[in-house]
């Protein structure tokens, strides 16, 4: 199909060289046991372990016998093989990701709802900080959602792979990717800091915010884990 003429000062995603590599999903396995059955069974283990070790590092869950009249809920792994822009293997990637379709509404979770960045206001911070001639940077959170805390008692069943050998689940005490809740945590955590920086929030936009302080501004905009950040003196940005 060719493209319309008057989209030629765009470009367009499926010109891009990925679409000459590798696709990354074709080297995904779906499960554990297709994880350490493939033939790179040991760079897929090395992923898991590092995961395991960064949730440790996060007090993420404790170990505790399950209540009574208490249902824990499942994870899976997920695997991802991250490239480089020119295709060749990056890094083998696994995350433990709990499966929110087994939570339960008034149990496990009550609000999700979570804001993010409107494409607008990323576009108005980017026009102001051009036309006042401001330093702009970029900012990604690793584990972002690991920094979230929950507010309800969350079981779940030690992960494949990784049990001690006993019925004792996982005490969720960090908002684990996949719950329903955790873009909501990590947001509010966000914010609660922000704030107490000096940070003031927009009323336009929740996830803007600007502070000026004795002739120095600047805006931070969050997109849930990754953000711009606008300022008018480099060691700010």
């Amino acid at each position: 199909m060719k493209k319309p003429q008057w989209l030629n000062d765009f470009v367009s995603i499926a010109e891009s060289s990925e679409a000459m590599t590798v696709k990354a999903d074709d080297q995904n396995p779906v499960t554990y046991s297709e994880a350490v059955m493939s033939e790179d069974r040991s760079k897929w283990e090395e992923a898991m372990n590092e995961e395991i070790t960064s949730l440790a590092e996060n007090n993420v869950w404790k170990l505790v016998n399950l209540p009574p009249n208490c249902k824990a809920i499942d994870s899976r792994w997920v695997f991802r093989v991250k490239q480089k822009a020119d295709g060749s293997v990056d890094r083998y990637k696994a995350r433990l990701v709990a499966r929110s379709f087994t939570q339960r509404a008034g149990v496990d979770y009550d609000e999700t709802f979570s804001p993010v960045a409107r494409f607008d206001t990323i576009r108005s911070v980017l026009s102001v900080a051009a036309t006042e001639k401001m330093f702009v940077s970029q900012f990604d959170v690793k584990t972002a959602f690991l920094y979230g805390t929950l507010e309800e008692d969350i079981y779940m069943r030690q992960p494949e792979g990784f049990s001690d050998g006993t019925d004792r689940v996982c005490k969720l005490q960090r908002s684990l990717y996949g719950l329903k809740q955790s873009p909501r945590c990590w947001n509010k955590r966000f914010v609660d800091y922000m704030l107490s920086l000096g940070f003031v929030m927009s009323d336009a936009d929740p996830c803007l915010f600007v502070r000026q302080n004795n002739g120095h501004k600047l805006i931070v905009a969050l997109y849930v884990d990754d953000g711009i950040v606008a300022a008018t003196h480099t060691e700010d940005s």
